[in-house]
């Protein structure tokens, strides 16, 4: 570790401003989705075309913003982002036009690489050495696991009691008062670069040591890396912004839909505490399969039945799932290729999965609006998460014990 007590409270301060940035910017959007389209008459595809704009942009600023955070400190970046983001919010509220709408949310993409887990990560992985690097990331995602669990239930009550634009207003005051003065007061640079110690190489090709983005790309272990996240992500950001429509209009009445789906927020909490033990007592390329086999077992429960039981079964091993693959995300790459890079090559991968993010939430609400259900995208969505973990298998063909 480099930065003692203070290092310690920049992970404490992005715990808190990812869990609020991810409630409002990200989960909200799922819940204000029906409400919305009733409210203005706009198309639930249509919607989610604005949303894949905005994770699209996301992507395209996520190289900008890593190559930054790799020079400069997160201060003024992140401090920025929660006061553009802050006012984003306001202006979704006051939104009546579609394009305006559409415009707004490509804002708001680029305002959210600049704000959620992909900055959060770098400066993480910059404050820590590689031993205290996994569970610094653990500490920041395990409470912000429960950003959905907190934020879902919340703003359902908050569009039922207030209508949703009353409902938004309120979250733009949370999102300011809670992650501006703390970006502000409490991010700083790390005193040096973090050394990582380098494990000895597998499968042919050095691991562990700092690579130049240039030497990463030329390597397939990169590739079948970015292939796997970009499948998942599809199906994750599908299923992120219609689960609460989705079990809405399979008979579930919306506080229902609404909880269950923040409860499958909290259950990425315990999948995130079983990910350091299971890489201790397996190989890392196992554990990278089982990780993206749990998110393929989700969906496919969730494609046979719709039942409550159902519900909650897919909630569990769904939820655990993406709370390992979230984490698998942050420290794979550091683990493969070094911290001093980091934030640039992180970025590429970004840039990569959020073009499969972008078109999730479009191909999900597309086929929606031409069929007027769910039920066959979510065989489609099934055969993507296979795919997904098929590829993860190829990431490391020959798997070895990380340095714990």
């Amino acid at each position: 570790m480099l930065g003692g007590r203070r290092a310690w409270a920049v992970v404490a301060t992005l715990a808190v401003t990812e869990t609020v940035s991810w409630g409002v910017l990200f989960y909200g959007f799922s819940v204000f989705l029906r409400p919305m389209s009733e409210s203005l008459g706009w198309s639930r595809g249509s919607m989610s075309a604005a949303f894949s704009v905005a994770l699209l942009a996301q992507g395209a600023a996520a190289m900008v913003v890593g190559r930054w955070l790799d020079r400069h400190s997160p201060r003024l970046l992140m401090t920025a982002g929660s006061c553009l983001a802050t006012v984003g919010v306001v202006l979704w509220s006051r939104v009546s036009d579609f394009r305006a709408f559409a415009l707004l949310w490509a804002a708001l993409g680029v305002v959210m690489a600049t704000v959620l887990y992909e900055p959060a990560f770098i400066v993480v992985t910059k404050w820590f050495t590689a031993a205290g690097r996994r569970k610094a990331l653990t500490a920041v995602t395990l409470v912000a696991g429960f950003a959905s669990t907190i934020f879902l239930p919340l703003e359902n009550a908050l569009i039922e009691a207030y209508g949703w634009r009353r409902a938004l207003l309120v979250l733009a005051v949370v999102l300011g008062v809670v992650t501006i003065p703390l970006h502000a007061l409490v991010l700083r640079p790390p005193p040096q670069q973090a050394a990582v110690p380098a494990p000895r190489p597998s499968a042919g090709e050095p691991v562990g040591a700092d690579h130049a983005v240039r030497d990463v790309l030329r390597g397939s272990t990169f590739w079948f890396l970015a292939a796997a996240f970009v499948a998942s992500s599809f199906v994750t950001s599908g299923l992120a912004v219609h689960q609460v429509a989705m079990l809405i209009d399979s008979g579930h009445d919306p506080a229902f839909a609404a909880g269950a789906t923040g409860i499958l927020g909290a259950m990425q909490v315990p999948g995130r505490l079983l990910f350091a033990p299971l890489e201790r007592w397996m190989s890392r390329r196992v554990v990278t399969v089982l990780v993206f086999a749990l998110l393929a077992g989700g969906v496919a429960l969730l494609s046979m039945r719709t039942t409550a039981t159902a519900v909650w079964i897919f909630v569990v091993v769904y939820g655990m799932g993406r709370g390992m693959n979230t984490l698998l995300r942050a420290t794979l790459v550091a683990d493969l290729y070094g911290a001093t890079h980091y934030g640039a090559i992180s970025g590429v991968l970004s840039s990569c999965t959020t073009v499969a993010t972008a078109a999730g939430p479009f191909a999900v609400g597309f086929m929606f609006d031409a069929t007027d259900s769910y039920g066959t995208l979510l065989w489609w969505l099934l055969g993507v998460a296979v795919a997904a973990t098929a590829l993860a298998a190829l990431v490391e063909r020959s798997g070895y014990r990380p340095a714990v």
